[in-house]
Order: C-alpha cells, then structure tokens, then sequence
C-alpha cells in the first residue's frame, strides 16, 4: 500500500511539471533579437520636403563678367567692352561701349546651350547704337591711275545684331568666338560731301566700314562673384 501511494504522488507531480513550464513562459516578456550590425538611423522626411538630390553643376559661369571683344562689325565696334549678367544658368544679359567708326554703345542677351560643359554653343542679339562723325576720308586704289579720293559724313545709326558661335569655358577667364550679321534699321547714314558721286567700288567700300553687316569677332570673358 505504501509503494502504491508512493508511485501515484510520482506520476501527479510529473503531470504538473510542463503546465508548471508553461505558465511561467508565458510570464515572461519576450527576448529583444541582438544583432551586432544595428541598421543607421534613417533621416526624417517630412510631407512636402524632396529629398536632396545629387547631380552636376548647372552652369560654369560666374554670375557676373566682364568681357573684351576684337574683331570687325560686333555691336560694340571693332574693340570693344561689355559687363555681362547672368539671369537663368544659361541665358546673360549684357551692356558696353566700343570704338569703331565712331563710338558704339548698346545692350544685348545671349543663350547658352550647354552651360554645364566647357564649350558651349550659343546665340543672342544685340541693340546698338553709333555715334555721328564728320568729314570721314577714304582713298581706294592709292598711288594707281584708278585712285579715288572721297569724303564723307556719317550720322548715328542703329542696329540690330544677330549673333551665334562658341563660348570655351575652362575656369574663371574663357574666349568665345561670333559669327553674326548686323541689320541697319535706320536707313544709310552717309552723305557724301559737295554732292560727290562715288564709283560703285567706293560706295562697296564705304558700306563695308559703316555700321552693319557681317560680323567676325573674338572675346575674352572675366568671371567674378559665384
């Protein structure tokens, strides 16, 4: 009788063993997961806010410059002087004064394709404006029997230049070359003196010196500021 009591309490505390496990499982609050490699905070974005993007420079060219242009038939003479603003990466408006026949002062704007590279093709027109100047001499075919001798007077003209060409653009100082033509829109503004009759080659020369025209030139660009 006693080995049977013996082996029931045996059994009874077997059975109560795992619900015994199991409440206390339950008990306890679950293990956090460890990892040696914790993942970086993230950045918060908020509703409306881009994330920054990553990408080229929109333009090489500095806010503001000054530039020298050589060459024949520009909208600021033959030599000639601007300052140039940037209002977009790739569009200038620009201002200046030059020598030619006659002094030139006008204004203009240019559109830059490709201002992120270092050349970069472009197109713009200029206004201008030249001064008036008196008793101009020209001789053609000097020290020949054909020579011509004549005197001329040349008043203030407006013109509308239509350029295009290149710019190269390695850093702070770049050159930019111009092919344009420019479109006379206040009639001829010369008269020969004591009523003169030129030859036709006179009056050719006399044109291709006047304002307007074909334009060949080459410049230099000076950034400064951003």
């Amino acid at each position: 009788m006693k080995i049977f009591t013996t082996v029931a309490t045996l059994l009874a505390l077997s059975a109560g063993l795992p619900a015994l496990a199991q409440t206390q499982l339950n008990t306890q609050p679950p293990a956090q997961p460890s990892s040696p490699m914790a993942p970086a905070s993230r950045p918060t974005i908020y509703a409306g806010q881009e994330a920054p993007v990553a990408g080229p420079a929109l333009s090489r060219y500095r806010t503001s410059s000054l530039g020298i242009d050589l060459g024949w038939g520009g909208p600021y003479g033959g030599i000639g002087f601007y300052y140039a603003h940037m209002i977009g990466a790739g569009t200038d408006v620009n201002a200046g004064i030059g020598l030619g026949v006659g002094g030139k002062i006008g204004v203009g704007v240019r559109h830059f394709f490709s201002p992120a590279k270092t050349v970069s093709p472009y197109i713009g027109a200029n206004l201008s404006r030249s001064g008036k100047i008196n008793d101009v001499r020209i001789a053609l075919n000097e020290g020949t029997p054909s020579e011509e001798e004549a005197y001329y007077n040349l008043s203030s003209s407006g013109v509308l230049n239509l350029r295009t060409g290149f710019r190269w653009q390695p850093g702070r100082v770049g050159l930019i070359g111009t092919l344009g033509y420019g479109v006379r829109f206040t009639g001829d503004p010369v008269t020969y003196t004591n009523g003169y009759r030129p030859s036709q080659e006179m009056r050719d020369l006399v044109d291709a010196v006047s304002p307007g025209g074909v334009e060949i030139s080459l410049g230099m660009s000076i950034g400064f500021g951003q």
